[in-house]
């Protein structure tokens, strides 16, 4: 029998009052208006009856205290959890006293329960006290007692708030009507750019005018104030944290194309018609690789599109024109899956079929490398004990999900409150340099072993409720940003695609994809004859990914590939996006599995469920994906270790011996000179084996550390292209089939990914219309971007992860440039090799069947890359690598390296959860070297 639309949407305003706290102050407020109005009418009965036991005394007096805590309740989450429950646990205990009393007084009456009819009548009145009982039941209900932090509803006035809409496309939709169910730090980012803007601070009068000009015709005269935002980021230094070698510091460049763009003029750009800025912008574009006034004109394009579109689509006013449901946190969302809308969405009004599809044959399959043959009986075996196991064996290993706050939310700040505090004349056992996935993973395992340990982090200490918005604008503080150069005939953009800041690292705005190598990956040179060997082999890290597994904790199918294992946490729902691939893989007959992903699938500790708000690139506040900063912060600081944020390290001082004896660093940014910067030396006790530092490459030694043989490689894997909605639900994901000759590749379904399909949603395609059509997409002076872009709705994405290999001239190097603390800045070259690109054009191709035949109309690509890795990479002996098996650094025996610039290839996989198996071997080697009383490697 299916459910009504009505029904449906009864369900899903009652789940969706759940979720923002609507119901549960609903709640408290009736059990305050219960306990005033029972309490009035007790006192009335009582008073009949002359209060002839003190006892009739005690539900007159729980009234108004049920009242007040009532109250206090539906307005402060903590008094729901603590007076609430407390007074309505009195309540319903007093009820059940009266109805006892009553009981019995009726038994005594005259006739008894004989007469149960006539002495109910008269009395003692046996429904109030049952009246009562059911007034705290409601305050003591889980749903009340839970309490919301949902941000309390507020009046957005039409006049000053609502977007403008895009009523052609999604006629009536605002979705700035939503905003009183957001949380309030998303709200007042958000909110504030539909405000008064701030005065320019940035470009002269003369360049706004040519800026405005410029932007009017990327975007066809948007109606948000988009010149504002792009100032405020080039005043203030934020740029993306890069830029290419060949183009100057991006304020730098601004100005000078604006200037070449009035002397191309001949006078005023802004002065021109809109037919001649149109022919003379055009011509910028046409350019490609060729030059436009000493700067290469595709370099110029993509600085103005960057920060134009990333203005635009962080506006309420894009929003509707694309139809985005915008934040959904603390609610969520609820309706996953293709053609799904949330009630407050509409639908597109301009949803026709699409064209005829071009005759295109599906091309053969090539056959997988590893076709993941496994026993069902098997999986389903190993998938029940590990889900029984993991949190039992977590916990006595590592507590971070049981430290944080008892609702899950947030970070605990009496971690921080009591946190060890080291003195500067102190000596600390391990100094490490970074918090991110490894500097965190090993501090905890140490810290957890005894040893006195110090990090030191360049960002701050997050709070996620507090410093995290469901906003991808308001997130840039979440990057690295201090300045690096790209070069290579490849070059890859580093910035919000490569690195994190403060506590937590990158993973604190990964996407949560956490699969392992596969055991090929480490001998590529042995089986492919490619790439490099590493030190170790899948054996040596097996141990340590279940064990990281289990504490992130990871959810997906069972995996049928490389080793076949289970996950601790059943897979995730998938998404639109998600269901596509399976539709598309499964009319080709290609094996996929869901997941695996960092995401609760369900309770661990008091890490909540995911509520599926859409937006882990921007730092999960329900603290459901896993970062460091709650799956391994917490238990450090627990046991001792200190976490120094806003520290920037800047120097490894080396002592006569060349063993490595402190860390100089910046603390809460560099000094105005003559004063230098701040010197703070950690010393390491000569009885352990390994200080370890974990060295962002801006912060290199300022002493050279000689080696043997130098090689700075690196690799990384295919990419993603840039997305406005993040989607929902969990990873399905393919690993194998390659043509024969290349190296192998892992297709799989990402939030951003590299190919994206036209989708039409198939209730809206006439019965037997054929889909699929591929074509270039048109750029913003073809035809409109806007209208392009508002198809937003209809799109679906995949991306794949191709393992590109090492090459020679892929390095790392200092440039001319130096930061804001003095120090040179790195340099990152990146070229592709004749295997890179033919591995990339078969994934495309494979990509491109996949969604041809789950019914795409239109299929277009656009190249991302992400995950540099290599650098300092590992190896056996010191001619052929930087580190050793155990991370340690051939040239300064006590200093280890722990990120992913030890990885000697990329793997065809997201590196997370390699690096932190890597750093968790390094961990029991370096307290097993304790033991020995080994100082540095034999």
């Amino acid at each position: 029998m299916g459910v009504t639309d009505p029904a449906r949407r009864g369900i899903d305003l009652a789940l969706r009052n759940v979720r923002t706290g609507r119901f549960q102050r609903s709640l408290a407020l009736a059990t305050a208006a219960g306990s005033v109005i029972t309490a009035a009418e007790i006192y009335l009965e009582h008073d009949r009856a002359g209060f002839g036991n003190r006892v009739m005394w005690w539900p007159v007096w729980l009234g108004p205290v049920g009242t007040v805590a009532g109250v206090a309740g539906a307005v402060s989450p903590w008094a729901a959890r603590t007076l609430l429950p407390v007074a309505s646990a009195a309540i319903t205990a007093n009820g059940l006293q009266g109805i006892w009393l009553h009981v019995r007084g009726i038994a005594e009456k005259p006739g008894g329960w004989a007469m149960a009819r006539y002495n109910i009548e008269m009395g003692p009145p046996l429904f109030a006290p049952l009246l009562m009982s059911l007034v705290g039941g409601m305050g003591c209900s889980p749903p009340c007692c839970a309490g919301s932090r949902a941000m309390p509803e507020r009046r957005f006035p039409d006049h000053e708030d609502r977007a403008p809409g895009h009523e052609g496309r999604f006629p009536g939709y605002d979705v700035l009507s939503q905003a009183r169910f957001w949380d309030r730090e998303t709200a007042d980012v958000v909110l504030a750019r539909t405000g008064p803007q701030p005065p320019l601070r940035f470009f002269t009068p003369a360049e706004e005018a040519t800026a405005r000009a410029l932007l009017d015709l990327l975007l066809d005269h948007p109606d948000a104030p988009l010149l504002p935002m792009i100032d405020a980021r080039l005043a203030d230094q934020q740029t993306d944290g890069w830029r290419y070698a060949d183009m100057p510091r991006d304020d730098m460049a601004w100005r000078h194309t604006l200037r070449a763009l009035d002397e191309e003029a001949d006078g005023s750009f802004a002065a021109l018609t809109e037919l001649q800025q149109r022919a003379l912008v055009g011509r910028v574009r046409e350019l490609h690789g060729e030059r436009w006034h000493r700067l290469p004109a595709r370099h110029v394009w993509s600085l103005w599109t960057r920060y134009a579109c990333t203005a635009y689509y962080a506006t309420p006013t894009a929003w509707n024109e694309i139809g985005f449901g915008g934040p959904a946190h603390p609610r969520g969302y609820l309706r996953l899956g293709t053609g799904l809308r949330e009630p407050w969405e509409v639908p597109d009004a301009r949803n026709r079929p699409p064209r005829p599809p071009d005759d295109q044959p599906v091309r053969p399959l090539p056959p997988a490398s590893d076709p993941g043959h496994h026993s069902r009986l098997r999986a389903a075996a190993e998938t029940v004990r590990a889900n029984a196991a993991a949190e039992r064996e977590v916990r006595r290993t590592n507590a971070s999900a049981w430290l944080l706050p008892r609702d899950g939310h947030g970070f605990d700040h009496t971690l921080l409150r009591d946190m060890r505090r080291f003195d500067d004349s102190d000596e600390v056992d391990l100094l490490i340099v970074g918090c991110g996935a490894g500097g965190a993973t090993l501090a905890q395992r140490m810290a957890r072993r005894g040893w006195r340990v110090v990090v030191l982090e360049a960002g701050p200490f997050w709070d996620p409720l507090a410093d995290w918005v469901s906003d991808e604008a308001g997130s840039h503080h979440l990057y690295w940003t201090e300045p690096r150069v790209i070069s290579g005939t490849d070059p890859v953009p580093l910035g919000s695609n490569n690195s994190g800041r403060g506590v937590g690292g990158s993973m604190v705005h990964f996407a949560g994809y956490a699969p392992r190598f596969h055991p090929s990956n480490f001998h590529t040179h042995a089986v492919d004859g490619v790439g490099a060997d590493w030190p170790i082999d899948y054996t040596d890290l097996r141990e340590s990914y279940r064990r990281l597994e289990y504490e992130l904790p990871v959810a997906g199918q069972y995996w049928p590939w490389g080793e076949p294992h289970p996950y601790p946490h059943p897979p995730h729902p998938v998404g639109g996006n998600g269901e596509i691939f399976l539709r598309g893989a499964a009319a080709l007959g290609i094996q996929a599995r869901v997941g695996p992903v960092a995401i609760t699938n369900g309770r661990f500790g008091r890490r909540p469920h995911c509520i599926y708000r859409g937006f882990c690139l921007q730092g999960c506040k329900v603290n459901a994906k896993a970062s460091p900063l709650i799956t391994h912060v917490p238990d450090a600081l627990a046991h001792g270790a200190e976490i120094r944020a806003d520290c920037m390290a800047i120097a490894v001082e080396l002592d006569h011996d060349g063993l490595a004896r402190g860390v100089r660093y910046f603390h809460h940014g560099p000094r105005t000179p003559p004063a230098g910067p701040h010197r703070r030396r950690r010393r390491v006790r000569h009885r352990n084996p390994a200080p370890a530092a974990q060295l962002r490459l801006p912060a290199l030694p300022r002493r050279p550390v000689q080696r043997p043989r130098p090689r700075r490689t690196l690799r990384h894997g295919a990419g993603r292209p840039p997305d406005l909605r993040p989607l929902r639900g969990g990873d399905p994901r393919l690993q194998g089939p390659a043509p024969r000759g290349l190296h192998r590749a892992v297709l799989r379904d990402r939030p951003r990914p590299a190919l994206q399909a036209r989708l039409h949603h198939p209730e809206h395609l006439p019965t037997g219309h054929h889909l699929g059509r591929t074509r270039r997409r048109p750029g913003p002076l073809g035809p409109r971007p806007a209208n392009y872009l508002s198809d937003y709705v209809h799109w679906a994405t995949l991306g794949a992860m191709a393992e590109l290999l090492p090459q020679p001239d892929n390095r790392v190097t200092l440039a001319p440039d130096t930061d804001q603390h003095g120090l040179p800045v790195a340099e990152f070259a990146f070229s592709q090799g004749d295997n890179d690109r033919m591995l990339i054009r078969a994934a495309r191709a494979v990509m491109e069947d996949i969604l041809r035949a789950a019914g795409a109309s239109e299929v277009i690509t656009i190249d991302r890359y992400a995950h540099l890795v290599g650098g300092c990479r590992m190896a056996d002996h010191p001619f052929a690598g930087v580190v050793d098996h155990r991370l340690r650094t051939f040239a300064v025996p006590n200093l280890l390296i722990t990120d992913g610039s030890v990885l000697p290839t990329q793997g065809s996989a997201n590196p997370a959860l390699t690096i932190m198996a890597l750093v968790d071997r390094a961990a029991g080697l370096l307290a097993a070297g304790q033991r020995g009383g080994l100082r540095a490697p034999g």
